[in-house]
């Protein structure tokens, strides 16, 4: 007997109509020829939902790389943040999961959410740096605001007279890599920079 998921659009209207007709679950599971079940699965649809459409759940190519297998991926990401997809394929297919290729991984990755980015800029700091800066937030946490006022507070920044300090990027079609909004000009020898420092 065929169940409801198996039952074409044509066998499901005609359940529908049989019931609606009056003829009995089983007369109507002998017409189409399928189960019992599937004659009320598939009434019931339509009384509830309007139609008889089979929707099934999980269509679509199953995942090379599940559950056991990302979370050994993760373990592998946070050994070295820094390592190419080619690395991470190379460290995987070494252990005792089935061998993967390098597209696998990389949409493994980015399902996962772990996508290739830029670090983040910070200070360039030794443990020692970090050490004597705890101490001296120790050492002035409970300092009043009049004692604040006795400090002088100082930073200095560089500005670039012809570009900018870092990395800019831009939107451009194949052939408009020369037009004037597509290009950044350049001197020799970087032109120059000013250096200011100031205090309060």
């Amino acid at each position: 007997m065929g169940k409801a998921a198996d039952l074409s659009e044509f066998d499901r209207g005609q359940i529908v109509m049989a019931r609606r007709l009056g003829t009995s679950i089983t007369e109507t599971a002998r017409v189409v020829g399928c189960s019992r079940s599937a004659v009320v699965n598939i009434h019931a649809k339509w009384i509830n939902d309007g139609d008889t459409s089979s929707r099934r759940q999980g269509v679509g190519r199953p995942r090379v790389i599940k559950g056991k297998g990302r979370r050994r991926l993760s373990r592998l990401v946070k050994q070295n943040r820094r390592q190419t997809v080619a690395q991470l394929t190379a460290q995987y297919n070494a252990g005792p999961s089935a061998s993967v290729s390098e597209h696998t991984v990389q949409r493994t990755l980015l399902d996962m959410g772990l996508c290739s980015r830029r670090p983040t800029r910070v200070p360039l700091l030794t443990k020692l740096h970090r050490q004597l800066r705890l101490q001296w937030a120790r050492k002035h946490r409970d300092w009043t605001m009049d004692e604040w006022k006795r400090v002088a507070w100082s930073d200095e920044s560089r500005f670039l007279i012809h570009h900018v300090d870092g990395r800019v990027r831009e939107r451009r079609l194949p052939g408009e890599q020369l037009l004037p909004s597509c290009t950044a000009g350049h001197t020799q020898a970087g032109g120059g920079g000013v250096m200011l420092w100031g205090t309060f």
